[in-house]
């Protein structure tokens, strides 16, 4: 799970919405509005360094259907609030899983500068909703271990933190155990925790719960 175009500032989200599309702008970004129909919209991004100059979300209940494309005036709606903070591109990206079903629209500039990964969770507040999202992952897999008690392994679930708080997307890492339920229970942890506001568009964190003995997981 890797978000190339996020760049990392250390500065606090704004969040507005509009019909509703949710929009995200950070306090040190200058409005530099172009005409929307420069902003090309794209489902790849830019070859080399790019910097996220807005970010939008249009989410839906996670037991509809998301639509195959995002509609036409949601399109409009993210490239004019990508054109408004003089985005070159709108990267739109699918979400879906079983906690979300968004569609993403990325408003992003090449700059060389930029870094290709996304920063690593360090707001205040993180580490107790993080402490939280483990200590609910462990009893669920102690229900697991009750159930069948010869289950071993361990996931470690990365996952990505929006403008609000909430997780874009998670997933187990390759090295997780295969057993489904037990990633689940801790994909499941994580996606219905809030972490609060990143200090940039996003950041990143990780969670890990080990099976380890007949009455043991941590």
């Amino acid at each position: 799970m890797k978000l190339s175009v996020v760049s990392v500032l250390a500065l606090f989200v704004g969040l507005s919405a509009c019909g509703g599309v949710h929009h995200a702008t950070r306090p040190d970004m200058t409005r530099a509005a172009k005409d929307p129909s420069l902003v090309e919209v794209r489902t790849t991004g830019f070859e080399g360094p790019t910097r996220v100059v807005s970010y939008s979300t249009w989410d839906i209940d996670p037991n509809d259907e998301l639509p195959l494309a995002p509609p036409d005036d949601v399109v409009t709606d993210m490239r004019e609030q990508a054109a408004t903070f003089g985005a070159e591109m709108l990267l739109i990206e699918r979400v879906e899983d079983a906690w979300r079903k968004a569609w993403l629209g990325l408003g992003v500039v090449k700059d060389d500068a930029a870094k290709s990964e996304v920063a690593p969770c360090v707001h205040a507040g993180f580490d107790k909703a993080l402490a939280d999202a483990k200590e609910r992952a462990i009893r669920c897999g102690k229900g697991i271990l009750y159930e069948r008690p010869a289950i071993r392994g361990s996931i470690e679930v990365l996952f990505e933190v929006d403008p609000e708080g909430k997780v874009l997307r998670a997933a187990p890492t390759p090295a997780s155990s295969r057993d489904s339920e037990f990633q689940q229970c801790v994909v499941g942890a994580v996606h219905t925790t809030t972490f609060g506001r990143p200090l940039g568009f996003t950041c990143q964190g990780r969670v890990s719960v080990a099976i380890t003995g007949p009455s043991t997981v941590n």
